[in-house]
């Protein structure tokens, strides 16, 4: 079941989703509109091909921008512009504009940035607006119950193409790690 909130994804969850290959399942699970700023399309560029001789995949998201499944959106009005100026001096520009979208529009802000998370936790105060990979890839595989060997591989596809694995200290490290070295 879809959720009726409104989601924005910065660079670093967007590329682990696009990465997985169920990026599609994974929106329609966990927002009713996803979103990702203008700074955070220019910054998706390369996906890891998982093969070190094989070039990088360039990341084209017109198809899920098309389809409806991402909305591309930008800054609006002078306080959202002088909020992304003050969080850009300590953040990258994709998490800076993505953290100042979902604060000033009371949406769900997707990272995994720690210092991103962090300020957003202490401006917004509310820690069900904020999301992180592995949290949108466990409601994903528990929603559509997603057997044990397509769970890993899109956890390892993850790890190899993305170069990501939740932290020790994420909610979910326990289950990404359980479900990438179990075989069956």
């Amino acid at each position: 079941m879809t959720s009726s909130l409104v989601q924005i994804i910065d660079a670093c969850v967007l590329i682990n989703l696009l990465a997985s290959d169920h990026i599609e399942a994974v929106l329609r699970m966990s927002a009713s509109n996803s979103l990702i700023c203008s700074a955070v399309e220019a910054e998706s560029v390369y996906l890891r091909s998982g093969d070190p001789k094989t070039k990088p995949e360039k990341i084209d998201l017109q198809p899920l921008i098309g389809s409806g499944l991402l909305t591309l959106c930008s800054l609006e009005g002078a306080v959202e512009t002088e909020l992304y100026v003050d969080y850009a001096s300590a953040l990258d520009d994709g998490e800076a504009m993505s953290l100042v979208i979902a604060l000033s529009r009371g949406f769900v802000f997707a990272t995994d940035d720690r210092k991103a998370r962090r300020l957003f936790l202490e401006a917004a105060g509310d820690p069900k607006l904020l999301k992180s990979t592995s949290e949108l890839l466990r409601r994903w595989a528990e929603g559509q119950e997603i057997e044990r060997d397509a769970l890993k591989a899109a956890l390892l596809r993850v790890e190899d193409r993305a170069r990501y694995q939740p932290p020790t200290s994420d909610v979910n490290y326990q289950w990404w790690l359980d479900a990438t070295t179990t075989s069956r």
